[in-house]
């Protein structure tokens, strides 16, 4: 008897934590499971753990391949959850910096912040959209260089540009009638 409970007590000690790779996903359950691939054994649908479930929720759930911890209260791996992925040759690391919080998705889409050099970066894959919904208007304090066509769905009618931009655009452009040498247009028409 004492035999039995000395190899009972081992083994649930030794179920406590367990590495594991998911080998089953069920996204679809209000609660979503997985099934974890331990040694040779299958476990049963166990709950992943979430960033966030609360009044403020996240989703970003673990895929079929990544490597991750079980953790199973007692040692019962039927009451286990599943904790984040860990790492593997299959699926390096993709950053070397403590202060860089980096997000690289399968189809090569990369959102990074970088705390020490104080820069956001969002690099999308070609012919990827970007929506920002945003009622109460956006507000840009900066520059902004664009390097493609802006297009609007209304009018743009506060817009303020440098010096330069409008001298560039008087420049641009010509008017008809006029003579060269020393003579001077005429005043515009001042419409009111």
């Amino acid at each position: 008897m004492i035999e039995f409970e000395i190899t009972e007590l081992h083994r649930r000690l030794a179920n406590v934590i367990l590495l594991g790779k998911v080998v089953e996903a069920d996204y679809t359950q209000i609660i979503p499971k997985l099934k974890i691939k331990i040694g040779e054994c299958r476990t049963a649908w166990l709950p992943m753990l979430c960033q966030r479930a609360g009044s403020d929720v996240s989703w970003w759930p673990l895929e079929i391949g990544e490597q991750v911890v079980v953790l199973s209260p007692s040692g019962e791996l039927t009451q286990g959850i599943v904790l984040g992925a860990i790492n593997q040759m299959v699926f390096p690391s993709m950053g070397n910096s403590a202060d860089s919080h980096k997000h690289v998705y399968a189809d090569g889409a990369v959102i990074e912040y970088n705390r020490k050099t104080h820069h956001l970066s969002a690099v999308l894959p070609s012919g990827a959209t970007t929506t920002l919904v945003s009622d109460g208007g956006v507000h840009i304090t900066g520059d902004v260089i664009v390097t493609g066509n802006i297009t609007a769905s209304k009018q743009i009618t506060d817009h303020a540009r440098s010096m330069q931009a409008d001298r560039a655009i008087y420049n641009a452009h010509d008017h008809s009638g006029v003579r060269t040498g020393s003579g001077t247009t005429a005043t515009p028409n001042q419409s009111q």
